[in-house]
């Protein structure tokens, strides 16, 4: 047999082994940003005004280290991530806040020594700038059902209504 394939051969397969255990061991936490999502609810002004639900996603890489969401520093959720089909990350947790008072507001979400925070305004229920807004919902709702203004800003193309 040739010596300098042997030698090669060892070599390779020296390489291989020392690899093996590197890729056999225990899988280490996956790493990446702390993304916060704040939005959505039943109700038309949702994570606007007060006594509105809102809904607070926190969407992470780790699945194996407990999340935690806060508002103002008031924990609202910690738990364990759950599974996130559809989304660029493995894992997320959702819970839900209803705020009672306006004004600015910190949500924070932290896993590990990652956080992310994101402050959200919110106005008062009853006052004018939310019945403004209820208003401006109404009327962009009547404007988009008139035939001609479909595919107007707001509306979309080829909407039923």
């Amino acid at each position: 047999m040739n010596t300098r394939r042997t030698v090669r051969r060892v070599a390779v397969g020296s390489a291989l082994a020392a690899a093996i255990p590197l890729s056999a061991g225990v899988a280490a936490a996956a790493t990446g940003p702390i993304n916060v999502w704040v939005g959505g609810g039943p109700d038309l002004l949702a994570c606007q005004a007060t006594a509105q639900t809102c809904g607070l996603t926190a969407y992470v890489f780790d699945m194996s280290t407990p999340v935690t969401i806060s508002v103002d520093g008031k924990t609202l959720a910690t738990g364990a991530p759950v599974p996130s089909p559809g989304t660029n990350t493995p894992g997320k947790l959702a819970t839900v806040w209803t705020p009672q008072t306006a004004g600015q507001h910190t949500v924070t979400v932290q896993q590990g020594s990652q956080s992310q925070t994101v402050t959200v305004t919110i106005i008062d229920n009853n006052g004018p700038e939310a019945t403004v807004k209820r208003i401006e919902n109404y009327v962009g709702g009547l404007l988009c059902t008139s035939g001609s203004s479909t595919g107007s800003v707001g509306c979309m193309q080829g909407d039923p209504r």
